[in-house]
């Protein structure tokens, strides 16, 4: 069976929050996440592309309170409405709006400070990866985050919906973009050591 993007998340979309399991790995993302952001990054505006059930659009409205726009988009309406609902009560500043689109129909007028797409990006099909990173690069005003599966040698048994993108080679070809950081996330420890097997990629445009 042939993989199509929209109509498999559209259907994935119906159950993944039901579906879904908490673990160390997804601790570990969001630690590294919040203070990766913390540290290098400064915004007060996010557009953020695949939401899903708004685990990651949580923690941010949590973490980071000079948030005054968080605009969270998602091509299913179960997961953005899944979204509200695990949203609530983090959103106390009323800042939150939900878009309902997939990234290649999304046209947006404005540009937001961030823009961040976590583990969105590893399922688009490898023809359509550089139109959409051009797009999130044109959103941005400053800074553009994925979140996404990277190895430098794609496993024989990767599932039909999971790509590995050459991001770094991509987004350096996109013009404005003038540095591309990748931050693997991983915990070393004799005991307690922990690879998820994904990177944080941060893209920083030129100032206009």
């Amino acid at each position: 069976m042939s993989y199509i993007p929209k109509e498999y998340w559209l259907e994935r979309g119906k159950v993944y929050k039901q579906e879904f399991r908490y673990n160390k790995k997804f601790m570990l993302q969001e630690q590294i996440l919040v203070e990766y952001l913390r540290k290098n990054i400064s915004f007060s505006t996010v557009l953020e592309v695949g939401c899903g059930f708004g685990r990651i659009t949580k923690i941010i409205l949590s973490n980071f309170p000079e948030v005054t726009e968080y605009v969270a988009v998602d091509l299913s309406p179960d997961q953005i409405e899944n979204a509200r609902n695990y949203v609530m009560g983090s959103d106390k500043r009323g800042v939150l709006k939900f878009i309902v689109s997939d990234i290649q129909s999304l046209e947006m007028n404005l540009k937001y400070d961030l823009v961040i797409a976590p583990e969105v990006l590893l399922h688009i099909l490898p023809s359509e990866i550089k139109e959409v990173l051009v797009k999130m690069v044109g959103w941005s005003r400053r800074n553009v985050v994925n979140i996404d599966w990277y190895e430098d040698v794609t496993p024989r048994k990767a599932a039909p919906h999971n790509f590995i993108h050459k991001y770094e080679k991509i987004y350096h070809d996109i013009p404005g973009v003038v540095e591309v950081i990748r931050t693997p996330i991983v915990k070393k420890g004799l005991l307690s050591g922990i690879d998820t097997k994904q990177s944080i990629f941060h893209v920083v445009i030129k100032n206009e």
